[in-house]
């Protein structure tokens, strides 16, 4: 086994906007209304004020944080235009109310960044007002990251989960604003789940495994933010995976046997010699989490201990092994082990991996998709957090571990009775 470790000004000018910085207008009062039938000219002439603009944040802000909603509104009459300019970088947009009365920026704020937000208003007697307000946001000490996978265009097993990892600690107060930015649709759609490992790690999961064929795609609508400490998301992201076919081993201590599924039909039935006394081979639900044609096994490197270090002594061992599908993030895999090929099937002699001659290990290797579920029982070693293989080890009505976010659904369809949300 082996351990692995945004020179110049843009505007854009929207009809019938809502915006939100908050100005300082001028009105005319207006006159009573007049009594019905009275006929005099002053009676009949009715004094209508001109529209008002409210705009936030106001004009002149500084150090605007970058989650500050920018809205336009008009709370008489209806907004006729809104032009928004952010120095140095494309136009933002926005997006206008039905009724003209509100517009409001979508996305966030970049960082240290001036905008100039021009606004105006109509009413029913065809009275006009402008408006213009400059703001200036704070300046984010450091930008959110995110490393993921499966990768963008990838093709993945059905037990993959989806697993993103920040540059920062969230904090708890923050993970579940979080997520509700970050948006996860299949074709079908399935029921899943997230799941912080830890507090810059968080895995989404599929109640059962995800079907085969299935198309998914991840957008994440990051900027603006606030993941604390100075920390901001300063721009989106989107990735998309494919689900390839259903591939499910098992593999039995007991009867030394590995029975090979796909799409739930049994296409082969290989003997194994597993994890001996002392070295028992990981027990539950496993996936593939990468493959390597080569790795060096080094006893030493792999269980630290004194004896595993000296060559000559029972336990040690220091070779190159072929065809590695690894099925933990410490070191087990399903590999070429032509030196126990009379011991498979029969009894346990390696120090944890899954032992199969040199043509099935091939033959697997070549056939296996990263996030293939590896279901391995009767060794009495059972996966955990500390393996890199806990995802399917935790009940999945226990699986979501953020506050006010619950089971999620990835399709289009109302999922009220699933007790989730839509994304």
């Amino acid at each position: 086994m082996v351990r692995r470790p945004r020179p110049g000004m843009t505007a854009i000018a929207v009809v019938g906007a809502t915006l939100g910085l908050l100005l300082a207008s001028c009105s005319v009062p207006g006159t009573p209304a007049v009594p019905a039938g009275h006929n005099s000219p002053a009676a009949q002439a009715v004094s209508v004020g001109p529209p008002h603009i409210h705009v936030t944040p106001s004009d002149q802000s500084k150090g605007v944080a970058l989650d500050t909603p920018v809205v336009v509104t008009a709370d008489s009459g209806r907004l006729t235009a809104v032009t928004v300019q952010e120095a140095g970088a494309s136009a933002p947009t926005g997006e206008m109310s039905p009724d003209s009365r509100n517009w409001r920026l979508t996305g966030g704020l970049d960082s240290q960044a001036s905008y100039t937000i021009q606004a105006t208003a109509t009413n029913g007697a065809g009275q006009n007002i402008t408006s213009k307000a400059v703001f200036t946001t704070l300046q984010a000490q450091d930008r959110l990251l995110t490393t993921r996978s499966p990768g963008d265009g990838s093709t993945v097993g059905v037990g993959e989960p989806i697993d993103l990892r920040f540059n920062t600690s969230i904090p708890d107060d923050h993970k579940a604003a979080l997520l509700q930015r970050i948006q996860v649709t299949s074709t079908p759609g399935v029921l899943g789940a997230w799941h912080w490992f830890s507090d810059s790690n968080v895995h989404f999961r599929t109640q059962s495994y995800w079907p085969a064929g299935t198309k998914v795609t991840i957008t994440a609508n990051l900027k603006g933010f606030n993941a604390g400490n100075g920390v901001w998301g300063l721009g989106d992201w989107a990735s998309s995976f494919t689900v390839g076919a259903k591939h499910v081993s098992m593999i039995d201590d007991n009867t030394h046997q590995m029975l090979v599924y796909e799409n739930d039909q049994l296409i082969n039935t290989w003997p194994v010699s597993m994890g001996k006394a002392g070295y028992p081979t990981l027990d539950g639900t496993l996936t593939v989490l990468y493959k390597s044609y080569k790795v060096k096994m080094n006893s030493c490197s792999t269980f630290h201990t004194a004896t595993a270090c000296i060559p000559g002594a029972g336990n040690f061992y220091n070779e190159d092994v072929f065809y590695d599908t690894a099925i933990s993030s410490n070191g087990f895999f399903i590999h070429a082990a032509p030196w126990s090929v009379g011991q498979q099937g029969h009894y346990d002699v390696s120090h944890g991996c899954v032992n199969l001659s040199t043509e099935r290990a091939t033959t697997f290797y070549n056939w296996s998709l990263i996030g293939d579920v590896v279901i391995i029982k009767n060794t009495g070693n059972l996966a955990d957090l500390s393996n890199g293989e806990a995802d399917w080890q935790i009940d999945f009505g226990q699986f979501s571990n953020t506050a006010g976010v619950g089971a999620v659904f990835t399709g289009p369809a109302n999922n009220a009775a699933l007790g989730g949300r839509v994304f």
